[in-house]
């Protein structure tokens, strides 16, 4: 697989900034608004263990739930709390009756996530499905205290101008190439999609301007915070300053890629795959030589 699209840079996949899930555990762990409220009238210290949890459905559709991360030095003092207890005891009893030896083990620790893959940093979140009928997917950050689930994808710590890249018709023309499918919607991939990206090398320039673009979409959704991304975002109620905004960045970055315009997908294609070609040859004639 081709991990280095981003210039002389290494791929944010590459990097600490890895899109990977951001983290699961078992459904037990998982806290909707009621209890979360209910909790913290009854234990407001848990409020420090209760951070917001996030996959497509609620990022696009800014739905509201919450997850309890509770550090092996917490557990004696939170299981005090019979509601905790009651919670750390039924994803004890899930993991045990488990068939996978890896779950079975997991038991011994319930307040842990199965994965944590979570950084403390703000991050990028990318939805793993996405309807077909949308443009573009919508993407967007994140802040550093809430968890991303299993069911979309992270970049920590990412730039703007990676941003940008990640919501260019050029991406997208990618992602449908590509991506496998849930029925009709797209279905995206840290390996096929963004890691296989190929862009070509970046001035500072470039990434600036990309930079100012990504900014200028973000600054646009605020404009409609009134709205849900899913409405933002669906064809036929895509606000006019927001789409104009994302031709700003689909313009800049085809302009890496061509001093041409492009006028359908399969160009895009054509450069694309005709780059990827070229870059992965580039890899295997250094890993030939390494021998």
């Amino acid at each position: 697989l081709f991990g280095k699209g981003f210039g002389h840079e290494e791929h944010p996949s590459t990097r600490k900034d890895q899109i990977l899930t951001g983290k699961v555990s078992i459904k037990p762990s998982a806290v909707p608004d009621a209890e979360k409220d209910d909790l913290l009238e009854v234990a407001p210290q848990l409020a420090t263990f209760i951070r917001g949890f996030s996959g497509s459905d609620e990022f696009i559709k800014r739905k509201t739930r919450w997850c309890l991360v509770i550090p092996d030095s917490a557990v004696e003092e939170v299981s005090k709390v019979f509601a905790i207890a009651r919670r750390l005891d039924g994803v004890r009893a899930h993991r045990e009756k488990s068939t996978e030896k890896s779950t079975k083990a997991m038991a011994a620790t319930p307040n842990r996530f199965y994965f944590w893959a979570h950084r403390d940093v703000e991050s990028i979140i990318v939805p793993k499905v996405s309807s077909a009928r949308r443009e573009y997917i919508p993407i967007g950050y994140m802040d550093p205290d809430t968890v991303i689930s299993d069911l979309a994808f992270a970049a920590y710590d990412a730039k703007p101008w990676v941003f940008a890249l990640l919501t260019s018709a050029m991406q997208m023309a990618w992602t449908r190439a590509v991506a496998g499918q849930m029925k009709t919607d797209y279905r995206y991939s840290s390996t096929l999609v963004y890691n296989n990206f190929p862009v070509p090398p970046l001035s500072d320039s470039i990434k600036d301007q990309l930079t100012v673009a990504a900014l200028r979409v973000l600054d646009v959704r605020e404009y409609h915070c009134e709205k849900t991304l899913a409405e933002l975002y669906d064809p036929d109620l895509m606000p006019a300053d927001l789409r104009a905004a994302h031709e700003k960045i689909d313009s800049l970055v085809d302009s890496i890629y061509s001093k041409r315009n492009y006028e359908t997908d399969e160009q895009r294609l054509s450069d694309l795959f005709a780059l990827y070609e070229e870059m992965t040859a580039a890899e295997s004639a250094k890993g030939s030589k390494k021998k």
